[in-house]
C-alpha cells in the first residue's frame, strides 16, 4: 500500500528532524528506505533535504571555490593604451602562415581592440616585438598590463 504525502512528511519529521538530527543525504536515503518504501521514494527523500534549511545551512561544501572576479579599476583620464588587456587565440587553422591571433585591447578611455596574427609557439620576446611594431610608435608603452599569466606571456620574463 503504498505511503500519501503526509505519512511521508512524517516519516521525514521522525528521522530527519528529530531522531536523525539532519544526517546527510545519502544517510538518511539508506534509513528510511530500508524501512519504508514508496514509488521516487529516493528522489523525494533528495528534495526534503534540499528543503531543509538546517541542512543547507551546515552542509560541507565539497566543490572546489572559484576565486571571486574583481572589477579592474581605470582612472577617470586615462589615456588610450595606457592600461593594455592582452591574450592569445589560439588553435586556428592556418592561415598565410599564421595559427594565432594576438589579441590586445585598451582598458582605458577608447576600449579598441587590435588583432594581430601570429604563431601558436610565441613567446615574451615576440610578443613585446609585436607590440612594439605596431603600438609603441603612437601609444608608447602601457602603465598597467593585464594578462592570465599564460607561459606565453611569462615564460621569459620571470
Amino acid at each position: 500500500m503504498p505511503l500519501d504525502q503526509g505519512m511521508q512528511r512524517c516519516i521525514m519529521h521522525v528521522y530527519h528532524d528529530g531522531l536523525g538530527a539532519h544526517p546527510g543525504q545519502d544517510e538518511m536515503t539508506r534509513k528510511v528506505l530500508n524501512r519504508f518504501c514508496w514509488p521516487g521514494g529516493q528522489a523525494w527523500i533528495e528534495q526534503y533535504i534540499k528543503g531543509c534549511m538546517i541542512c543547507q545551512q551546515n552542509k560541507n561544501i565539497t566543490h572546489h571555490m572559484r576565486v571571486p572576479l574583481y572589477k579592474i579599476m581605470v582612472p577617470y583620464d586615462a589615456l588610450p593604451f595606457t592600461q593594455v588587456a592582452m591574450d592569445l587565440i589560439m588553435g586556428l587553422p592556418k592561415s598565410q602562415g599564421h595559427d594565432s591571433i594576438l589579441t590586445i585591447v585598451d582598458h582605458g578611455c577608447s576600449r579598441v581592440a587590435i588583432f594581430l596574427p601570429c604563431l601558436k609557439t610565441i613567446m615574451g620576446p615576440q610578443i613585446v616585438q609585436l607590440y612594439y611594431k605596431h603600438l609603441y610608435p603612437w601609444f608608447r608603452l602601457p602603465k598597467h598590463l593585464i594578462s592570465d599569466r599564460g607561459p606565453h606571456f611569462t615564460s621569459h620574463f620571470g
